[in-house]
């Protein structure tokens, strides 16, 4: 019997559970989980990376390399898309050869525009004898595992805060995310969906009618993965009798089913083009939120990513405008749990105070 072919992707939260789907469903190939990120991964990814690259690409680097020193892989796929240009995934690529590693490597940013005949390739690259029907039918279900990881989050993510028992409602999103990696046919993906809402509809909770209310925005990486951005929304959400937390940057909003000219429209009065990948949506969700009454957002961005610098002036006037308090928070390799944890609980207070202040 042919040994299946072994393929791997660096860590991006808790994505990689979808992914692991389309790979064993689909391509018929045996998914190779890159195992949670830690300190160990950001030094090592850090020690073969550039001084000045951002966060985000050290992460991956070392989540690859962790991969690549403890696991057999056949194929790595390089998911950083277009970022730095496009050159991202070039430049690891290099940084792996140069290390001794000669695993076929698949930077999908290569694709270029025609993104159809990309995949298609992509597909063939990593199973030639992959069956066309059998994959379709598992990207789409794959998508729809995506959908379903960012539903019960955006729950647990607003609620969590508010639990009677402090841990039901991660002790439930790790059930779900164990059960849909287990599952392999669409049937399966539904049912633990399910199961896990009607977990969550179970929990008690004592959450007020009003409660304090905090947006998230910033860029697209570190926003979305809880060790890069150091857990904030679980510490937030916990503080003083709990934060209702809020986040629009999901691969469902921004890859599934973004709408760039309604954002464009939105923020017009502060800025007249495009500001890349996600900073359009970065501002139109800060105006969301300060229209909807939020009593603060936090603006999270890797150091040195240029798109999110430039973001930072127009949330400014937009912080000045709508007089919405907002914390900036820039992470590199060096940042520290401790530094995070202080300026999380002073922009806290603050909003608590003005809270208070107003009623």
């Amino acid at each position: 019997m042919t040994r299946k072919r072994r393929v791997a992707f660096p860590r991006m939260d808790n994505y990689n559970v979808a992914l692991n789907y389309l790979v064993e469903t689909g391509l018929d190939c045996t998914c190779v989980m890159a195992p949670p990120m830690t300190r160990r991964t950001l030094e090592l990814g850090s020690k073969y990376s550039p001084d000045f690259v951002c966060a985000p690409f050290k992460y991956t680097l070392g989540s690859m390399l962790e991969l690549l020193q403890e696991e057999h892989v056949d194929v790595l796929l390089e998911t950083g898309g277009v970022c730095r240009l496009g050159y991202y995934g070039a430049l690891q690529k290099q940084i792996l050869h140069d290390l001794g590693y000669h695993t076929e490597f698949i930077d999908l940013a290569s694709m270029g525009k025609h993104k159809a005949r990309g995949y298609y390739d992509v597909l063939r690259r990593i199973n030639p004898d992959a069956s066309i029907p059998k994959a379709l039918r598992a990207l789409k279900d794959g998508v729809q595992a995506v959908r379903y990881i960012d539903a019960i989050e955006d729950r647990v993510r607003r609620d969590r805060g508010f639990e009677v028992q402090r841990g039901s409602m991660n002790a439930a999103l790790d059930t779900f995310l164990a059960e849909l990696s287990a599952a392999r046919c669409r049937r399966a993906l539904d049912c633990a969906y399910r199961k896990a809402s009607q977990t969550l509809d179970n929990i008690a909770l004592n959450k007020p009618e009003h409660p304090l209310r905090v947006g998230i925005v910033g860029e697209y990486y570190t926003v979305m993965d809880e060790f890069g951005n150091h857990n904030i929304e679980r510490i937030l959400a916990y503080m003083g009798q709990g934060v209702e937390i809020h986040r629009w940057m999901t691969f469902t909003h921004r890859n599934l089913e973004y709408n760039e000219q309604a954002d464009l429209a939105l923020i017009a009065p502060y800025v007249r083009y495009s500001m890349g990948p996600t900073t359009s949506a970065t501002l139109a969700a800060a105006l969301r939120y300060a229209g909807a009454g939020f009593d603060g957002v936090i603006h999270v961005k890797s150091f040195g990513c240029t798109p999110e610098v430039d973001a930072m002036a127009v949330l400014q006037n937009i912080s000045v405008d709508r007089k919405l308090p907002i914390l900036y928070l820039s992470y590199d390799s060096q940042t520290a749990d401790a530094g995070v944890q202080t300026r999380l609980e002073a922009f806290y207070d603050m909003i608590d105070m003005k809270r208070k202040k107003q009623s």
